[in-house]
């Protein structure tokens, strides 16, 4: 572990000393109006500098070379500053060279000799200048896909780390589930059937959970019809929500789901939707959203249907409400009249919804 983490280190610092260079930067990212510029002044500065030191060595140097300091200035400006201000340095080079130090002296006469030395120059600085453009080319690619395997490793431990999170937080909602209904089971087979009855619940809603963390947004709106249709509480003509268009987050799902599949069980046993002609009006409200803690209230009104008796004692529905109410860090109200029940449920609106 020392010796890989030793190793990524010395490239690390490595590949920092390269991208201090515009060229190396401009292979994987590509160049910026100002560097371009920047690049091309550079050019004819390190020509002027290889055409005076190739002045300063003439006396010293036998005839028959031109090109003697103007090759690697060729190479350097390519290497520092990129393949453009290379091109701009090699084609400035070759003209010096032809003007000066290729005879006849002094003029662009082309005989021979002339063409020779420059058709000898152009070969050299082309494959300079491709065998570098080759090598910036695959620095560049080989950058890029070491970032976008960097950004995919992140992502993924992110992602590790979110469906870990969300295993937790099932399978702790699963075990208060198993702890609830042992209580109010009375035999092993309701037990199985009611646990069976609120993992489906919970299945359906894991689908939507999917949705979320991709990015998806559910709106409270959506969330509602998700958790009664299985129930086949689909009829609008029975079925009246209003309320604003929130989006419920993805920590929100679950809970708010076996909230809602709790009360539309019971509406089907007991209330509204166990005749013919009983109505269900959902409505919501955010309050105080300008509060450190805003919440959201839901209003679970049955009409039309049987009487709502007050339960002989606390099952495991109300349970789960209250209990689900709390988590959530709000409070659970029931009323129960001639008209039918009213449920009113409030949660803090950080606990089920984005952007609070």
């Amino acid at each position: 572990m020392d010796a890989k983490l030793s190793r990524y280190r010395e490239e690390t610092s490595a590949r920092r000393l390269l991208f201090a260079l515009p060229a190396f930067r401009h292979a994987a990212y590509g160049p910026t109006r100002s560097s371009l510029i920047v690049g091309q002044f550079a050019a004819v500065a390190m020509t002027a500098v290889a055409l005076a030191l190739r002045f300063y060595l003439d006396p010293m140097l036998p005839p028959g070379f031109p090109y003697l300091t103007f090759f690697p200035t060729v190479v350097i400006t390519g290497f520092v500053w990129g393949i453009y201000p290379a091109i701009t340095a090699g084609v400035l080079s070759g003209l010096a060279a032809w003007f000066w130090f290729i005879q006849p002296s002094g003029s662009f006469a082309l005989d021979g000799p002339a063409a020779t030395a420059l058709v000898f120059y152009v070969f050299v600085i082309a494959t300079d200048i491709g065998l570098l453009f080759l090598a910036l080319r695959a620095l560049g690619a080989q950058v890029r896909a070491h970032e976008a395997l960097a950004n995919a490793l992140q992502l993924q431990r992110l992602v590790s780390q979110e469906v870990d999170h969300r295993l937790k937080n099932l399978m702790a909602t699963v075990s208060s589930l198993i702890s609830m209904l042992q209580k109010h089971a009375s035999t092993p087979k309701e037990l199985g059937d009611q646990l069976r009855e609120r993992i489906h619940a919970l299945s359906h809603s894991i689908g939507m959970l999917r949705g979320a963390v991709d990015g998806e947004k559910i709106s409270l709106r959506d969330a509602v019809h998700a958790a009664l249709e299985p129930l086949g509480l689909s009829d609008r003509s029975r079925v009246r929500l209003e309320g604003p268009d929130v989006t419920v987050s993805s920590n929100g799902l679950i809970p708010l789901n076996l909230i809602l599949h709790e009360l539309g069980t019971n509406s089907l046993k007991h209330g509204a939707f166990s005749n013919g002609s009983g109505m269900l009006r959902l409505t919501w409200n955010v309050t105080d959203p300008e509060e450190d803690a805003p919440m959201l209230h839901l209003a679970w009104l049955e009409r039309s249907g049987p009487a709502a008796i007050p339960p002989a004692r606390t099952g495991f529905g109300t349970e789960l409400l209250n209990r689900m109410s709390r988590s959530l860090g709000g409070a659970c109200e029931f009323v129960f009249d001639a008209e039918g029940l009213t449920a009113r449920i409030s949660m803090q609106c950080s606990h089920v919804l984005d952007g609070y």
